[in-house]
């Protein structure tokens, strides 16, 4: 067969196809090739850091919404406030993060997020773990800041029993009296008695394996309790130490960035003292300031790590690049 008769025949071929395909194509081709269901949540958050020679692993147990009437100010100032930090007016979603500390000889849980108790938007602790590589009965101790439920009923499975099976669960005396205590629930108003229903699972959980600590005191190599009283009687911040690097768990001494950062004195509703709380927040905010202590906070957002510089009478955190980590 010669090259031009072969030529022609080939023409005819795709002539006569061309039309079939182009109609066949629009049925065969997809017309968005991304086209997927809306994945309706966020992928577990872990990340890991080094702080001397110890490791630290910020998990995302997840966010809860409170209402910006908690924050104790003029309505119209805080509006005002969230509304500069981008934040929508209602409800404040506020992060909650649990730091894990790897001593390289054991490893230290500080807080433990809320649990399945706080509703659906929270209790990823476990699946956190999960995917860190850590399971529950690896962990040797758990330090928890204070008593409240978003940092608390994490260490307790919904059937009620330990989430951590070997582990020795520390928390300051003077929250320990104040929230296991009858006399002291007998005296707040009926809606808020729910607020000691974390300490009493707690207790049923663990029961001898909870060893109070006095504020100030050293739990253990690297890490020591720092008195932060006002949130709740016995809230206790946490220094990590490894050689000269130093970081600062600070729980509850913030809860609202774009609020309490620029207006330090504002308070919320849940603080056990007012006036002690601002103390406090105020005394740790200089603290990190002077001596260059970057903080690790509960509430901000994910991984929460990073430092503390001043602007005028405002306070402005700066969070630590994950790639300098």
């Amino acid at each position: 067969m010669s090259d031009s008769v072969s030529t022609v025949r080939r023409r005819m071929l795709f002539a006569g196809t061309s039309g079939a395909a182009l109609s066949i194509c629009p049925a065969l081709i997809p017309s968005a090739f991304g086209k997927a269901p809306m994945a309706g949540s966020q992928a577990i958050s872990v990340h890991r850091m080094k702080l001397g020679n110890f490791e630290i692993t910020t998990m995302l147990d997840g966010f809860i919404e409170v209402p910006p009437s908690v924050l104790q100010a003029d309505p119209e100032l805080v509006k005002t406030l969230l509304t500069a930090g981008d934040w929508p007016p209602a409800p404040m979603r506020l992060p909650v993060n649990t730091f894990l500390v790897n001593t390289g000889e054991k490893l230290v849980l500080l807080d433990a997020g809320g649990a399945k108790m706080l509703g659906p938007t929270a209790g990823r602790l476990p699946q956190c773990l999960a995917a860190a590589g850590i399971a529950p009965g690896q962990i040797d101790e758990v330090y928890i800041t204070h008593m409240h439920g978003d940092h608390l009923h994490g260490t307790v499975t919904p059937e009620g029993t330990a989430m951590f099976p070997n582990a020795i669960l520390r928390i300051a005396k003077a929250d320990m009296d104040y929230w296991t205590s009858p006399e002291e629930e007998a005296k707040v108003p009926e809606n808020q008695k729910a607020r000691f229903i974390p300490a009493k699972r707690a207790v049923a959980a663990y029961g001898a394996r909870i060893r109070p600590f006095s504020l100030g005191e050293e739990l253990s190599t690297g890490i020591r309790s720092v008195d932060a009283a006002g949130h709740t009687p016995g809230h206790s911040c946490f220094m990590v130490l490894s050689g000269s690097a130093r970081m600062l768990a600070i729980g509850d001494t913030i809860h609202v960035a774009p609020v309490q950062f620029p207006r330090p004195e504002i308070t919320v509703a849940f603080d056990w003292d007012q006036a002690k709380a601002r103390a406090t927040r105020l005394s740790i905010f200089d603290t990190a300031i002077k001596e260059g202590i970057p903080l690790a906070a509960v509430h901000l957002p994910f991984p929460g790590i990073g430092r503390l510089r001043k602007n005028g009478d405002a306070y402005v955190f700066d969070p630590m690049p994950w790639q300098l980590f």
